[in-house]
């Protein structure tokens, strides 16, 4: 088995670099990653992100056009892409591990030198994109977006990464300049490359054309609101609040999504959040695939997710389900965490949960990308917590504990739930019903 290490590097500019040496590899990876995303923009500017990752790819100094700048990057032999999240921003690019230092040059062009081209042409794209959220009466049926929107209301953390669409048409060249002015900034940004590419020469190349001072953070003045007393504790609160989305839509069947708010970060409660979440979704054979979808066929699909942000993340459970079916899932999913937050999990079920696991950590040593993209994570949420200090807090977990971080999860102050179907503004009282199971947790 071959684990594989990073050497971090800091460029003349305070630019982060986390290089991976990869010697039996044909190719290289290149990823330049921005703690900037949707949770830093206001309901006059959501959607900036997104639109300028969009534009970053219209054109560049040495590239006017998009298909030049495409033609550039593709000609390393792999392709390149982006994605923007709520919190970051990441754009990479792959090829022929021979040509590092080459893509370097071009990586940079792109990067540092956008042009802005074609920008009605791009938008225009955008708002195509965006209209697969929404159904024929112009209701948005995006589950994600909505239960973020629904837990997180009047926050940025709720803004859609999309954005709106009335102010996405409005979008203007200066604000996508105000938006990369300041944030993509050397002290916002971490460089990651893993290449069979000698060390020396690749930290030398990327010093040479990302080392420097970048002239478009002149000014900058980065702004982020922080999550901090955005949903408020349980005991402050006289009950329990219920943030309902219950939408409307001609389908035969509904969308069901239900999220709690967590502790954000990368830290040991982390962790036991995340086992929480394998007990309930890690394979056909864990609670919620076996017990309503395998047992009872009550669903085509059923998952439990999270998500870590800096100072809060997200807990949720989504399915998909027949119109005839719908009360038969809620009744069900009731008594699973029902469950969840009154028994201990079972013995076989803590080793089976701990051994797949461990398993997967230890893959992310051997895996390039998976590393440094955990480099990366740790960096930006000021976190020492280690693959193998994981791997050691989850061999540690208890019966107990997991019983406990259930309680904590599911007896949050505020709680959202999004239904998404046939006449859903009827359902209130069912999922009324459900969510009721928590109101008394740890009394």
């Amino acid at each position: 088995m071959k684990f594989f290490s990073i050497s971090k590097h800091n460029l003349k500019n305070g630019l982060h670099v986390l290089y991976c040496h990869t010697p039996d590899s044909v190719s290289f990876e290149l990823s330049i990653h921005i703690n900037t995303g949707a949770r830093d923009e206001s309901e006059e500017n959501n959607g900036v992100s997104h639109f300028l990752e969009h534009m970053m790819f219209r054109g560049s100094k040495k590239y006017p056009n998009s298909l030049s700048l495409s033609k550039a990057m593709e000609s390393f032999g792999s392709e390149t892409n982006a994605m923007t999240g709520i919190e970051h921003t990441t754009y990479w690019l792959k090829g022929d591990s021979e040509r590092t230092i080459e893509a370097i040059e071009c990586f940079s062009d792109f990067f540092l030198h956008p042009n802005y081209a074609d920008l009605e042409i791009e938008r225009s794209v955008i708002l195509q994109e965006m209209a697969s959220d929404f159904n024929e009466s112009g209701d948005s049926i995006d589950t994600e977006s909505l239960s973020m929107s629904t837990l997180f209301s009047n926050h940025p953390l709720g803004n859609p990464i999309i954005g709106n669409e009335d102010v996405v048409k409005k979008i203007s060249e200066k604000e996508l300049s105000e938006k990369r002015r300041n944030f993509y900034t050397p002290e916002h940004c971490i460089i990651t490359i893993n290449t069979s590419y000698s060390e020396i020469e690749t930290i030398k190349a990327l010093e040479a054309y990302f080392g420097h001072f970048w002239d478009h953070t002149k000014q900058s003045n980065p702004n982020r609101v922080t999550a901090e007393n955005t949903i408020p504790s349980l005991s402050k609160l006289r009950k329990p609040q219920n943030a309902l989305c219950l939408q409307n839509n001609p389908d035969n069947q509904f969308a069901v999504k239900m999220i709690f708010p967590t502790i954000g970060g990368l830290s040991r409660d982390i962790v036991l959040i995340t086992f929480l979440q394998r007990i309930l979704d890690d394979g056909i054979c864990t609670r919620l695939p076996a017990n309503i979808r395998e047992k009872h066929g009550l669903v085509y699909d059923i998952s439990c997710d999270t998500q870590f942000f800096n100072e809060i993340g997200t807990f949720s459970i989504d399915a998909t389900v027949s119109e005839d079916r719908l009360n038969d899932l809620l009744e069900k999913l009731a008594s699973e965490l029902k469950t969840i937050i009154s028994e201990y999990p079972l013995k076989d079920e803590i080793e089976h949960i701990k051994f797949r696991y461990c398993f997967d950590l230890k893959q992310i040593k051997e895996t390039p990308s998976r590393l440094l993209n955990r480099e990366v994570s740790s960096y930006f949420m000021n976190s020492n917590l280690s693959v193998d200090d994981e791997i050691d807090i989850v061999k540690s977990i208890t019966q107990e504990q997991i019983l406990d971080t259930a309680k904590k999860v599911f007896g949050a102050a505020r709680r959202g739930f999004v239904l998404i179907g046939p006449k859903a503004r009827r359902k209130r009282d069912l999922v009324e019903k459900l969510l009721s199971i928590f109101d008394n947790i740890g009394e």
